[in-house]
């Protein structure tokens, strides 16, 4: 039997798959056939301001949009949430009816899944559409195998889009023109498959222990968790609320999170392009991808969980739950960055759907262009669209790939540890000056305003460490000296540690501390500590501390010649 040939796509077509019906396990045979892709147009919809809403609510009660577009009211004294407008009176305007009865043609499911191991191949018999009894063969992994034997019908065919299958994976010049068109493909689908394997290690388990915990919550685009209005279990939104699981319960829902899928980069698109009648697939078990991310955000939240799920990849899937409305790519970029692709080249073409159309001038999916070019394009157009120099990406002491200039980021690998938060940019909201010179030269304009005496070395991510980091940065007239601008060493330090995060900036943060309250811990801590140099404390309990030092992780504490001091990227220089 011979090997599948593809013909060429024209104008706007795609590929469609149709899974032919059969029994489980029994051979799989499709059909391939071409379709034009029209825009999706969506029904409109009237929907009241949020805004218009919240002036009509009786004092402490807010109006919310939850994650799947429905419209909340929240009263955060009462502890209670309801889908009625509080007053009884406003009626049939509000926000909540979501337009995902969209007209696409053709009607098609897209499935997002993982390649899988290249050596795991399995055949599939490709049956042509004018005459059935000719057959040829393709080649697909063995995790899409998984996939198309669970979700084949026993007796209707099934259309589907799959990527491995429906581009020509072995022609570049067709990758360049359909992987622009992925985000259309996935927006277009009447529904995603997200297919996460085969059943195992309890996942039928963990899928409807998330299910139950779903009906619970609901989760605001600002991923706020609140109870679901007329829920069985009303405290279970709440962060502190401990939740009822054993430890075979907890174990099922690690599993499942710790599966390949959510360690892919090309899956974060897909998901956050699906409609609202996305499933979760693991097996033969489903569950509707919107409740699967109630579930998890409100498990994200949790002050207490067991050790096994904060060490397992749950706390990470913030980047598949999160709303991304309005986040420019280079946050997106930093997002992903622990994301794993099989070409270096998709760190940046795997998030394309999610750009900014402002970007996307400036990156057209090129496979054949070298990977140093392609993340110099993108550097070069996020400067022209945010007019920002994102060298936060960038190290100065790990190895780089030679074509890279030391401007460009090296984005193949995870940057977790030299990515800096955009807060702590001395830069502010001024527009970056730079001129590019073909092809390695970025010419910047800056201002000089100190120069960095010493590097004190990074905060520990190791929180039983942070202290004797302390005791390292702090200056030696700590509590007596006063700093250049005329405020304390000591408020003026503290307000470096926190990077300015405190209450008495922002009063309605009501986590964060206020500059008083830090300064009294601060102190009690240096005072009952002993001498860094003995490498240990006298059981200090610095986890109080170490919330409040969280934004610094991986940063380092530097001193200028003038005597201001700072935190900054780990790999600052002494200057001359």
């Amino acid at each position: 039997m011979s090997s599948y040939k593809y013909s060429k796509l024209v104008n706007d077509d795609i590929r469609l798959l149709t899974l032919l019906p059969g029994q489980p396990e029994s051979e799989l045979k499709v059909t391939i056939h071409h379709a034009p892709l029209r825009a999706t147009s969506e029904k409109s919809h009237y929907r009241m301001p949020l805004d218009d809403l919240q002036k009509g609510l009786s004092l402490g009660w807010v109006a919310e949009e939850t994650a799947e577009d429905k419209c909340l009211f929240w009263n955060e004294k009462l502890q209670t949430s309801s889908w009625v407008h509080p007053d009884g009176t406003v009626t049939g305007s509000l926000p909540g009816s979501h337009a995902d009865d969209v007209t696409s043609s053709p009607l098609y499911e897209a499935l997002s899944y993982t390649w899988g191991s290249a050596d795991k191949l399995q055949t599939v018999q490709v049956l042509s559409q004018d005459d059935l009894r000719e057959t040829r063969t393709l080649c697909i992994g063995g995790n899409l195998a998984g996939a198309l034997n669970h979700l084949r019908y026993p007796d209707k065919a099934r259309t589907l889009w799959v990527d491995a299958i429906c581009i020509n994976q072995n022609d570049i010049s067709e990758k360049n023109i359909q992987v622009p068109r992925m985000a259309d493909i996935f927006r277009s689908a009447v529904r995603v498959v997200i297919w996460l394997g085969l059943e195992s290690d309890n996942s039928t388990l963990a899928l409807s222990t998330l299910d139950y915990l779903a009906a619970q919550v609901e989760i605001t685009k600002a991923s706020w968790v609140r109870p679901s209005p007329g829920c069985v279990h009303q405290d279970w939104f709440h962060s502190l609320t401990g939740m009822p699981y054993d430890d075979s319960t907890w174990q099922a829902i690690v599993d499942l999170t710790n599966r390949p899928y959510f360690t892919r980069l090309w899956v974060v698109q897909e998901i956050h392009l699906s409609n609202h009648n996305a499933v979760v697939q693991c097996g033969l078990s489903q569950m509707m991808w919107q409740r699967f991310r109630r579930a998890i955000v409100c498990l994200m939240w949790k002050r207490h969980i067991p050790r096994c799920i904060s060490s397992s990849k749950l706390p990470m899937l913030g980047t598949f739950c999160y709303n991304f409305e309005g986040l420019n790519f280079a946050t997106l970029l930093q997002m992903v960055t622990h994301l794993e692709c099989f070409d270096p080249r998709d760190k940046v073409y795997g998030l394309l759907g999610l750009a900014a159309s402002s970007l996307l001038p400036h990156i057209h999916p090129e496979y054949a262009l070298p990977v140093a070019e392609v993340y110099r394009n993108l550097f070069l157009g996020l400067q022209d669209q945010l007019k920002r120099l994102h060298f936060e990406f960038c190290s100065l002491r790990t190895s780089r790939p030679k074509q890279l200039p030391s401007w460009v980021p090296d984005l193949s690998g995870n940057l977790g540890e030299l990515l800096s938060r955009a807060a702590g940019l001395v830069s502010g909201m001024s527009r970056a000056e730079a001129t590019y010179h073909a092809p390695n030269v970025l010419e910047v304009c800056g201002i000089q305003i100190t120069t960095v005496q010493s590097n004190k070395g990074t905060c520990p991510a190791d929180t039983a460490k942070r202290l004797t980091a302390l005791q390292t940065w702090k200056p030696d007239d700590l509590m007596t000296g006063t700093y250049p601008t005329g405020e304390s060493n000591l408020d003026a330090f503290i307000t470096t540690l926190v990077q300015g995060k405190l209450r008495d900036r922002f009063p309605t943060i009501v986590t964060w501390s206020s500059l008083q309250e830090l300064k009294s811990k601060l102190k009690e801590l240096l005072a009952r500590s002993t001498d860094p140099s003995d490498g240990h404390t006298n059981n200090i309990d610095a986890s109080s501390y170490a919330h409040e030092l969280r934004f610094l992780s991986e940063q380092a504490f530097i001193t200028c010649k003038t005597g201001y001091f700072g935190v900054s990227h780990k790999d600052t220089q002494p200057g001359k």
